[in-house]
């Protein structure tokens, strides 16, 4: 259940380098790792090929939203190491934020409702 400890954690997982460069990009992995198994069944829910959930068009739009959100800021970021570039704490911190309101919108509206978060795209209500 990585998703759920990247959620209680707060992002909190241990880097594997020394260097703040080396702890923001391993918190970009570890990110990354946590948005994919999250992301997994969304094809299969967004098709309704699973039992029991069945989204509105208007949640299918707020979770690809979301989702992309997630995408873009990755793109973004794995770009720069890939070009060894130097990443920042707000950039690396904008991508928590994202994943975090992504795991939020997607928890709900699997649960049937629209989290305020998923809206609006702040993740502490």
């Amino acid at each position: 259940m990585p998703v759920l400890l990247v959620g209680i954690l707060g992002f909190g997982l241990t880097a594997c380098g020394d260097t703040p460069q080396a702890k923001l990009r391993q918190t970009v992995f570890d990110v990354s790792s946590a948005y994919h198994v999250a992301a997994t069944p969304m094809p299969d829910v967004m098709a309704g090929k699973v039992p029991g959930v069945h989204l509105s068009d208007e949640q299918k739009t707020l979770v690809k939203k979301s989702s992309q959100t997630v995408v873009n800021e990755l793109t973004v970021l794995e770009t720069a190491i890939q070009n060894n570039s130097t990443l920042t704490q707000t950039s690396v911190s904008g991508l928590q934020s994202a994943l975090l309101s992504f795991q939020t919108c997607w928890a709900g509206v699997k649960a049937g409702t629209i989290p305020d978060a998923c809206k609006t795209g702040d993740t502490s209500k």
